[in-house]
């Protein structure tokens, strides 16, 4: 009983027309293009896990930071 609706089902699938399917992504992989995969702030490169993207308060610019910009440790005296 199940093979025949899984063959029903394959077959209106092969019936219809295909359709453009939009995948949904959040952007990052384009704003790493746009900054050939380099720090916004030292132009280091970034490397995978170890930078977070950060949006600019003023402009409402998104950009990408590596973790040694972003946790800045004072010097010791």
């Amino acid at each position: 009983m199940a093979i025949i609706e899984s063959e029903n089902y394959i077959n209106a699938l092969k019936r219809t027309k295909p359709r453009d399917i939009k995948i949904a992504s959040y952007g990052g992989h384009a704003l790493l293009k746009g900054q050939d995969n380099k720090c916004s702030k030292c132009k280091k490169d970034l490397r995978a896990g170890y930078y977070k993207m950060v949006v600019d308060p003023a402009t409402k610019e998104k950009k990408a930071i590596c973790s040694d910009c972003l946790v800045q440790i004072p010097e010791r005296r």
